[in-house]
């Protein structure tokens, strides 16, 4: 009889423990269902790819690209214009003044030119970056854009190359059942209690931080102004062949932008010019600052007159290069940098220890 109410109670014992571990895994279940549940309005789409379109008129190319062809009303889109023509080529971009199509038209953007290609394939290419921002939700039409092309040594008619018109999808940021949506009232501002113990700390810590500031700034200034008075500011020749070495590092020559070499050089010997002698070169043409060279009287100039047909030399051939569109030979472009070397080293300041230790 006992051996029975114990296997009885064993079973019941077993019975339980069933029921409650198929109540464990129904919660355990339920929880995982409500959590693998999407949230509303969390479904991502495929808004952000962007579109690329190339219209050809041989010898010219135009390529279009929008950085995406759907957007939110809290978003820009960009549009890039390239084209790619032969040298000599002027590129006229389509100018808008406050709106590109439906769009409201926040920055241009004309990109430098740069070269590519090689012998008979090279190109100038042109860029033009037009910014633009939707108002409200919808479909915007970006209309047709026309590129002009003239050339620029002849006076042939110029010709056009036209895009084709997009519409863009831009989407508002409420979800679609917003007119549901309840807009509660602004809370009237909150009045905090008085405590003037409180406010009296604030200000004295307030003070505090004043005073250490001030003493701060006070020995800051002093410690710079000393650092100041030891500072040895670098001589114009110095600074001189210090650019002149970040240019020839550039490798401009070797990648075809002669141009482009020929200005920088150009410009740093104009403003070793000015540093050293003190003649506004940078802001004068080559005749002019030749004749103010001329009129010059001081020792200092006279000096700088010694070596007149050097400087000549070298901004005759910068000249030829900016403004004849002359492209000179790499040897040509390599006798360019030596005439500054020497140029500099020929005119630049005698230090007084050097040369009285020579004249010893």
């Amino acid at each position: 009889m006992q051996a029975m109410d114990k296997r009885k109670r064993s079973e019941q014992y077993r019975g339980s423990i069933r029921f409650f571990a198929a109540m464990l895994l129904c919660l355990l279940f339920v929880f995982l269902q409500t959590g693998c549940t999407p949230e509303p309005g969390k479904e991502t789409s495929g808004i952000d790819q962007g579109m690329t379109q190339t219209y050809t008129l041989d010898p010219f190319t135009v390529t279009q690209r929008l950085s995406k062809k759907e957007i939110t009303i809290a978003e820009q889109l960009t549009l890039v214009l390239d084209t790619a023509v032969p040298e000599g080529t002027d590129v006229e971009f389509p100018s808008y003044s406050a709106s590109l199509g439906d769009f409201t038209l926040k920055d241009i953007r004309i990109f430098p030119v740069r070269m590519t290609g090689s012998g008979d394939t090279v190109r100038v290419v042109h860029q033009a970056a037009y910014l633009l921002e939707p108002y409200l939700s919808g479909t915007y039409t970006i209309p047709a854009m026309t590129v002009t092309y003239r050339d620029g040594k002849n006076d042939t008619p110029a010709s056009e190359l036209m895009t084709e018109k997009i519409e863009v999808a831009v989407h508002s940021l409420l979800p679609p059942d917003a007119g549901q949506v309840e807009i509660k009232d602004i809370k009237p501002p909150l009045s905090l209690p008085a405590n003037t113990m409180h406010l009296a700390l604030v200000t004295g810590l307030v003070l505090f931080l004043a005073v250490l500031a001030l003493i701060g700034f006070i020995y800051w200034r002093k410690k710079s102004e000393k650092k100041e008075r030891t500072i040895v500011q670098p001589r114009p020749e110095d600074i001189a062949q210090q650019e002149l070495e970040r240019l020839l590092a550039e490798d401009l020559l070797a990648r075809g932008e002669i141009k482009i070499f020929h200005m920088r050089i150009s410009d740093i010997l104009r403003r070793y010019i000015e540093n050293r002698f003190g003649l506004q070169a940078p802001e004068r043409t080559t005749e002019e600052f030749l004749v103010a060279l001329a009129l010059a009287e001081s020792p200092e100039h006279a000096h700088l007159g010694k070596h007149k047909a050097l400087l000549t030399d070298f901004l005759n051939q910068c000249d030829l290069v900016k403004f004849a569109r002359h492209e000179p030979t790499l040897a040509e472009s390599e006798k360019t940098v030596v005439i500054c070397r020497e140029f500099v080293e020929k005119t630049k300041e005698r230090v007084q220890g050097v040369q009285g230790a020579r004249g010893e």
